[in-house]
C-alpha cells in the first residue's frame, strides 16, 4: 500500500511539473507599451528623484552662514521615500527590451563628447547583461535610501546618495561618453562623518 500511494504522489509530481509551466505559459502578457526613451526617463524621472534625494540632506552657504538641510518631520521623510521609490522603479524601465536611448533624428547635444544616441543604442545592445548589471547597482543604491529613511538617519541618505552618483556616473562613461577622460569621484564619506558640501 505505502509503495502504492508513493508512487501515486510521483505520478502526481510529475503531472503537477509539466501542467505548471503549461498553466502559465498561457497567461497573457501584460499589454505595456514602450513611449518613453531612455533619455526621457532620465531627465523626467532618474534626474529629478536624484535630486530629491540630494536636496533633502545637504550644506547650503548663503548670507546666514552655512545651512544643514535635513528632513525635519514625517512629511520630508516620506518625499525622501518616493523619490527613492521612484528612483528605484525607474531601473525597471530602463531595463525594458526594446526602448531607445532616444527618439529617430535626436542628436547629442554635446557632440564629440557624448556619443550620438545611435551609438549609444549599438554599446547597449551589444551587452545588455553589463547594462542591466548597471541599471541594478542603481536600484540597490535606491533601496539603500529606502533603509536609512526607515531609520530617520540623514547621515546614512547623504552616504548613499554618493552611491546613487557612482551608480549613474558608471553607467554614463561606459555608454554616454566612454571616450572622454574623467578623474575619479573622490572616496565616499565615511559612515557616520557629517556632510560638509551640498551634492549640487
Amino acid at each position: 500500500m505505502r509503495i502504492a500511494v508513493r508512487a501515486l504522489s510521483l505520478t502526481i509530481l510529475c503531472v503537477a511539473a509539466v501542467l505548471l509551466p503549461a498553466c502559465q505559459a498561457s497567461e497573457p502578457a501584460p499589454p505595456y507599451v514602450i513611449t518613453a526613451t531612455i533619455k526621457d526617463i532620465m531627465q523626467g524621472i532618474v534626474d529629478t528623484n536624484a535630486d530629491v534625494v540630494w536636496q533633502s540632506v545637504s550644506s547650503v552657504s548663503n548670507e546666514k552662514g552655512l545651512q544643514e538641510i535635513r528632513p525635519q518631520n514625517d512629511e520630508d521623510w516620506a518625499k525622501v521615500r518616493h523619490g527613492a521609490y521612484a528612483l528605484a522603479e525607474a531601473t525597471n524601465l530602463l531595463m525594458m527590451p526594446g526602448r531607445r536611448v532616444a527618439r529617430p533624428g535626436e542628436k547629442s547635444e554635446t557632440p564629440g563628447i557624448e556619443l550620438e544616441p545611435e551609438e549609444m543604442d549599438v554599446l547597449i545592445a551589444k551587452d545588455r547583461g553589463e547594462f542591466y548589471k548597471r541599471a541594478v547597482a542603481l536600484r540597490e543604491a535606491a533601496l539603500e535610501v529606502v533603509a536609512a529613511v526607515d531609520k530617520k538617519d540623514p547621515e546614512k541618505v547623504f552616504e548613499v546618495g554618493e552611491h546613487i552618483e557612482r551608480a549613474c556616473e558608471n553607467c554614463h562613461k561606459h555608454y554616454w561618453y566612454p571616450n572622454e577622460v574623467i578623474p575619479d569621484l573622490p572616496p565616499a564619506t565615511e559612515e557616520g562623518a557629517p556632510p560638509t558640501t551640498s551634492k549640487k
